[in-house]
């Protein structure tokens, strides 16, 4: 008998309700390590329909099941992080997304906007083999002066950062998922990059495969 392919393996950070980590699930193509949220009550969700139900991810024993700050793990957990390099395939996930937003205040000096460094913390000491962050379109955007000329946009800041830690490829792309099923025009700016030199295919492949995408699950193509 063929063995069965093995799982790829990620870790969800930020990871609301589990939206992201449910999609993944879902393909059958990946395991999670764990997940990393804040919220007590987003989390619970999480647990219960990744956690309890369908034992989707391999949590280790060094960090509880439970809802967690960022900058806690880091803190505390820097040596097992560190001991993750080379074992994971991807960390997906976005920072909160409220700070950038065109539908709230958007506001620069808004606290959460910080944890993008957060993350990309975290990156530096896990060196995924893949990154997929994601936020909405804003982030693509700098932020208005006094004198109203715009700063640096923070996907910018992301990318740089990404760059200098070895992900040469990493590109930002502004994807509009009402073209993938989802039932409005829902525009977000996903960056993605590799240690590999590939990012590039990865956007391709969402041009090439959507129209195949929708007619496999029953949907017509807004083109």
């Amino acid at each position: 008998m063929p063995r069965p392919q093995q799982k790829l393996k990620y870790i969800d950070l930020f990871a609301g309700c589990g939206g992201l980590s449910l999609g993944l699930h879902n393909s059958h193509a990946w395991k999670g390590i764990f997940a990393i949220e804040r919220s007590p009550d987003a989390f619970t969700t999480l647990s219960h329909n990744l956690v309890d139900k369908v034992a989707h991810f391999d949590w280790p024993e060094w960090l509880k099941k439970t809802n967690h700050d960022i900058k806690d793990v880091l803190r505390k957990h820097y040596s097992e992080l560190s001991g993750l390099k080379g074992e994971v395939d991807l960390v997906a996930g976005g920072p909160p997304c409220q700070g950038f937003s065109f539908a709230g205040r958007r506001r620069e000096d808004d606290e959460r906007n910080s944890l993008i460094h957060s993350y990309l913390d975290f990156i530096e000491l896990v060196e995924p083999k893949m990154i997929l962050f994601e936020n909405v379109k804003g982030f693509k955007l700098g932020f208005r002066k006094e004198d109203r000329s715009r700063g640096i946009p923070y996907s910018e800041v992301v990318l740089e950062r990404l760059r200098q830690l070895g992900y040469g490829d990493a590109q930002a792309h502004i994807i509009d998922f009402s073209k993938f099923g989802v039932p409005q025009e829902r525009k977000r700016c996903i960056i993605f990059a590799t240690k590999r030199g590939n990012s590039a295919e990865f956007f391709d492949r969402l041009d090439r495969e959507a129209a195949e995408f929708l007619k496999s699950k029953g949907l017509k193509s807004r083109q």
